[in-house]
């Protein structure tokens, strides 16, 4: 019987998006003077910011949970996990290579580091989608080519905002974009894990 998805892969897949969006929400409330619109995720983690050392950890954590659901989701392609498996490593990247300073440029390591998260997190379903009549619909080829049209248009979007500065609502396309490339791999792992509870109850 083909597996789909392991435990640990479905409890990492839930508490990834948990960790990061939580994660932001729980910097923002006790940072009442950041503001979410025009600041960006990586200000909230910036060497004289005072949410740095809870960010970097909820960047390692949620790097910790997206090798995870790498390593435990099987039902996705193998290149599809190799491309989530590398965007764990961008999440330690961005821990590691902090902005200096929130006002401060971004060094290579951190935008690298980012660049290479957003794209392999908005790419995957591309390369991780199957065919065959018993493959759950959340990993067949239309969705899964929806998934990223969907990300990659809000990541576009964020690229374009950021590269024009006075526009005032760069944080808001972040955000967008990174909660939606972390919300995509939780409703994987739960519809993989539903598709697998139910074949079990019928055989």
């Amino acid at each position: 019987m083909t597996v789909w998805v392991r435990r640990p892969g479905l409890i990492a897949g839930i508490i990834a998006p948990i960790l990061s969006i939580g994660g932001q929400l729980a910097a923002m409330a006790t940072w009442p003077s950041y503001n979410p619109f025009s600041q960006t995720i990586s200000e909230m983690a910036a060497g004289d910011a005072p949410t740095q050392v809870f960010m970097e950890t909820i960047f390692c954590l949620t790097g910790v949970a997206t090798l995870l659901v790498a390593l435990y989701t099987p039902g996705i392609a193998k290149l599809g996990r190799v491309f989530i498996f590398i965007s764990g490593f961008s999440f330690f990247g961005v821990a590691i290579f902090p902005l200096e300073t929130m006002a401060g440029a971004s060094s290579l390591g951190h935008k690298l580091s980012a660049m290479v998260g957003f794209v392999l997190l908005a790419a995957w379903p591309l390369v991780g989608w199957r065919r065959g009549a018993d493959v759950p619909w959340v990993i067949r080829p239309i969705p899964s080519i929806a998934a990223t049209v969907v990300m990659a248009i809000f990541c576009f979007w964020f690229l374009a905002v950021w590269a024009t500065p006075g526009l005032g609502y760069v944080g808001t396309m972040e955000r967008i974009a990174a909660w939606l490339e972390g919300i995509w791999p939780l409703i994987v792992v739960v519809v993989l894990a539903r598709a697998q509870s139910q074949r079990l109850s019928r055989s």
